[in-house]
């Protein structure tokens, strides 16, 4: 039985609810119930009704209500208690254990005028329940300031409870208090005396059995009587080991490994994510194996506890476990992603990679946190593999040059061999296949590889720069960043700027460009400071000495046109401003050094072009030689290449340098860029410099043995005469004859003169849009003194031979001018003198028509001339010498007469004259009536003479004269201009 406590609120300790009435003894001894006496108040009664202000009574019986029935409601009975279970194992005290007091806010019935765990005020000065009146007290004053509460503090709650109340209402509360505290006690004190007569007897009883016990089985050797006990138990706890053990070890191991294969199963992923990475990374889709990394790092950064599929750790024990687990399934996955991160690094080392496999291999890399930036590997590693690349092709290609120079034999280098090799490449100008046979002509090999230098860099530049160039422009642009930026950023990052790679573009170009400015001995400022080159200007080291300039001209376009390209497509990627302008500098000092190279190639074969004449007729120009023409395709071929060279497209060149005029050029085609006015005068010169050497080769051709300058490299076969092919044309020359080489170099120099020279300036004007009439004047002024050196000195030598005939005809004293009789006849010696005109005139007709009449008039002058000295030295003529003499220079006239110039009739003229003042007529009767009669017998012997050689002479007459049947007219001669009358001696 629990005793009273004050401190209780005027509770006794809960106990179940039952019938409080004591059972009656029904045998009414010395047990009997004080209570059944019916003039003696019963004390339960007494108790159940004290008031007081405590909230008193007994836990379960509600005043001033129904009973409640605590076996149906049993949730109101743990409530009204505060337990949480009908068996409770400790000691509950619900209103300091959790450090809050019961609700006070309004649930639950109310008790004694107080909500269910709150309390009325004892002192009873307020109503309602201490806490329900200060609901915002703390857990602490709530405990100290309620009277059940162990915590309970007297001050506390008068300071908390009443902190306004006067003394004189402590007072009253105090004696309130005092007087329920006496009702309860004798209330107490009346249960005890009902009860006596129990508590006596229960006290004996338990006396009795304790001594019973402690003789017995409660004795202290026994251990108070649990030894046996225990020993029993300690038997069959060691039994019940043996036989269960085992079961219970299988049964915990079999429910350990079903949780651990319910973890596995929950944690499916996480558990086959180092597989599912491996077998991506071996299978080589890098992807996937990004993705599924991705999705176990979310997990692990967002939601760890799914990623084990586990239950949150309640202990230290299962963190560390799982802390294992993670640390051992992540450090595989770690693993993994390490060997994938240097295996894309070596991918982006591998230089072989294309671009769209490298942006991905950069773009995974940086999703996996690498500790170098991805980019800057590629950057690097791409840098200097390109550099490398482009050292090692340039010094490769130049190692085989120099060789193939060094190696080159000297028998191409001679004068012969280089003339030989010049004309095939000339004949390739008018070749249908002549492309391909500049591409195999002398120094080709040297020239390929050179071509090939070019290239090699070319490609290098354009199978590397345009993917390092794409993905430096993305990472300027931001692209290849991590977008994380709260990322903790790698070194290389925090260290270098994105446009350095700018400046890593910058080396590529500027390598490039420097080996080949190297090899060509190129110079940005050569074409400006450069004058025009002229005759001495030196060829290039860098053309193989043994090449013309047709191959030249051939690969140093097709060199540019490779160089031009690249530049072109690299200039298409749009690279930074410096870059830019060295790739254009390059070019344009590129095309001044070829020009340079094709101008001095072009005046050097110039110089000996004359060794390609063959004296060979022009089918379309019997009277010229091929020569000709194979001079004007090098001209113009030089010319167009130079124009290319220049900036010029082919088609303008074609269509401006093939044309007679270059009028077509009008309206027509696309308009080029400007040729730079220092290319056009540096063409200019050349042009003009290979026009002045060719006209000095053709004096030198004209007067130098074949055996000695001709190209063929065997004897030139001298021909007597000329042979003729059905159409008439001459098929050979007798090119050992020297007048057959003047007479063919004088028709080329007028054919030059007329057609060759103009149509070549003509098209030079019009390509390059330069007028040089003060340049053409002087050519012509050259033209024409070459063409009076070659045909004076013709004319010299055959005129000298007509003058010995003359001479020696005349004073040779073959003749006596004064006492010669009347003639007869022509003199033997004009006849003869005729005749070597009609061999010159032979001669001339089937080398070179179109110089008969200039011939020939030039041989009548120097005829008429010669014949006026030698006739000014006879002293005197008498009749029949001044008849004879006015004969012969009539018949020479008559007979010339379609090749007379003014020049020679006037001497003609002059001898007529010289004659009459020698005559020395002697004085007879009739003297006037025989000159006459002698004039007119002089007639008659002019026309028999005209007529006996008229087919001697035939090639003297017009074409005309030549076919007609009958020579009558030309009996109708005009009479002998003898002027005035013979002096006397």
């Amino acid at each position: 039985m629990s005793s009273y406590n004050p401190r209780s609120g005027g509770q006794i300790p809960p106990t179940p609810p039952r019938d409080l009435r004591r059972p009656s003894n029904r045998n009414g001894g010395a047990g009997a119930s004080p209570a059944q006496d019916p003039g003696r108040p019963d004390p339960r009664r007494t108790a159940d009704r004290g008031g007081g202000g405590g909230g008193g009574g007994i836990p379960g019986i509600e005043l001033n209500g129904p009973k409640i029935d605590w076996a149906a409601d049993e949730p109101a009975m743990l409530a009204l208690y505060g337990l949480t279970s009908l068996s409770p194992t400790e000691w509950q005290d619900t209103a300091t254990e959790n450090g809050a007091s019961p609700k006070v806010d309004g649930a639950g019935p109310v008790v004694g005028g107080a909500r269910k765990g709150d309390e009325t005020d004892p002192l009873g000065l307020k109503r309602g329940g201490v806490l329900a009146a200060n609901p915002d007290l703390t857990s602490e004053v709530r405990a100290a300031v309620l009277l059940h509460s162990k915590a309970f503090d007297p001050k506390v709650f008068l300071s908390t409870v009443h902190p306004t109340a006067t003394f004189k209402d402590l007072n009253v509360g105090r004696e309130r208090l005092k007087e329920s505290l006496e009702q309860r006690s004798g209330a107490l004190q009346l249960l005890v005396q009902a009860e006596w007569d129990r508590f006596v007897g229960v006290k004996g009883a338990t006396e009795s059995v304790y001594e019973e016990m402690k003789q017995g089985p409660l004795a202290p050797g026994e251990e108070h009587g649990v030894k046996e006990v225990r020993e029993t138990l300690r038997q069959a706890s060691s039994r019940a080991d043996a036989v269960f053990q085992p079961i219970l070890d299988a049964r915990t191991k079999a429910e350990r490994l079903k949780s651990t294969l319910g973890v596995f199963e929950r944690s499916k992923f996480f558990f086959n994510l180092p597989g599912i990475l491996g077998e991506a990374v071996e299978a080589g889709k890098y992807d996937v194996a990004l993705s599924a990394y991705k999705k176990g790092r979310y997990i692990l950064a967002s939601r760890p506890a799914q990623l084990l599929g586990l239950p949150i750790a309640t202990n230290m024990q299962q963190q560390q476990q799982q802390k294992r687990i993670y640390d051992k399934v992540w450090g595989q996955v770690e693993k993994i992603i390490g060997d994938l991160r240097a295996t894309l690094g070596k991918r982006l080392r591998d230089t072989k990679r294309g671009l769209d496999e490298v942006e991905k291999t950069i773009e995974i890399l940086l999703e996996l946190d690498p500790s170098d930036d991805p980019v800057w590997i590629f950057f690097d590693t791409q840098h200097r593999h390109i550099l490398h690349l482009l050292k090692t092709s340039a010094d490769a290609s130049t190692s085989r040059i120099r060789i193939a120079m060094d190696q080159m034999p000297e028998e191409q280098l001679e004068d012969r061999r280089m003339a030989i090799d010049l004309r095939t490449s000339v004949a390739s100008l008018e070749s249908l296949d002549g492309e391909a046979m500049r591409e195999v002509g002398a120094g080709h090999e040297i020239w390929k590889l050179i071509f090939d230098l070019v290239r090699n860099l070319s490609e290098v530049i354009l199978q590397t720069l345009p993917s390092f160039w794409k993905v430096a422009k993305g990472y300027m642009e931001g692209k290849y960043q991590k977008k994380n930026n709260s990322a903790t950023p790698t070194s290389s990052s925090t260290r270098r700027s994105p446009t350095q790679c700018r400046v890593m573009t910058q080396d590529i170009v500027n390598l490039y460009v420097s080996l080949l400015s190297h090899f060509f001995s190129l110079s940005s400022s050569t074409h400006a400071t450069s004058e025009p080159g002229g005759a001495g200007e030196p060829i290039p080291a860098f053309v193989p000495p043994s090449s013309n300039a047709p191959t030249i001209c051939h690969w140093l376009l097709k060199t540019l046109g490779e160089m031009a390209e690249c530049v072109n497509e690299v200039a298409g990627l749009e690279l930074a401003g410096e870059a830019s302008n060295s790739l254009k500098e390059l070019v344009a000092s590129t095309r001044w050094r070829f020009e340079e190279a094709i101008c001095a190639a072009w005046v050097r074969d110039a110089k000996v072009f004359y060794r390609l004449e063959t004296w060979r007729p022009d089918p379309d120009e019997p009277s010229t030689t091929l020569y000709l023409r194979q001079l004007a395709a090098f001209h113009r071929f030089c010319t167009i290449s130079a124009y290319r060279i220049a900036g010029g497209s082919e088609e303008r060149a074609n269509a401006a340098l093939a044309s007679a005029s270059g009028s077509t050029l009008s309206g027509r085609g696309r308009q080029d860029n400007e040729i730079p006015s220092e290319f056009v005068r540096k063409i200019k010169a050349a042009f003009l410099d290979g026009l002045y050497a060719f006209l000095d080769g053709l004096v030198h051709v004209a007067f130098s043995d074949p055996e000695t300058i001709f190209a063929t490299g065997k004897s030139v076969a001298r021909k007597d005469g000329i042979s003729r092919g059905g159409d008439g044309r001459p098929k050979e020359v007798d090119v050992g004859n020297v007048d057959v080489r003047i007479l063919l170099t004088v028709s080329n120099l007028s054919h030059l003169r007329t057609t060759t020279i103009p149509r070549l300036i003509n098209q030079f004007q019009a390509a390059f849009k330069d007028e040089i009439p003060t340049d053409v004047h002087m050519l012509m002024e050259v033209i024409n003194q070459l063409d009076g050196i070659l045909f004076d000195d013709y004319v010299k030598r055959k005129s000298a031979d007509v003058a010995k005939i003359i001479r020696t005809g005349v004073l040779g004293g073959m003749v006596d001018w004064y006492e010669a009789p009347k003639p007869t006849e022509v003199h033997p010696f004009i006849y003869d003198a005729l005749l070597s005109l009609v061999l010159v005139h032979a001669q001339v007709s089937e080398t070179a028509r179109p110089l008969v009449a200039r011939t020939l008039g030039s041989l009548v002058e120097e005829l008429a001339r010669v014949s006026l000295e030698a006739f000014s030295k006879v002293e005197r003529f008498g009749m029949g010498g001044m008849l004879q003499a006015t004969l012969e220079i009539e018949f020479m006239h008559q007979t010339l007469s379609q090749h007379v110039s003014s020049v020679a009739d006037e001497t003609l003229q002059s001898i007529y004259k010289t004659i009459s003042r020698s005559y020395y007529r002697k004085p007879t009767a009739n003297s006037s009536g025989e000159l006459q009669q002698e004039l007119e017998g002089l007639k008659r012997t002019l026309v028999s003479s005209r007529r006996a050689t008229a087919l001697q002479f035939l090639a003297f007459r017009k074409v005309k004269e030549r076919t007609a049947e009958s020579v009558s007219s030309e009996a109708q001669t005009p009479e002998p201009s003898v002027q005035g009358t013979p002096r006397r001696s």
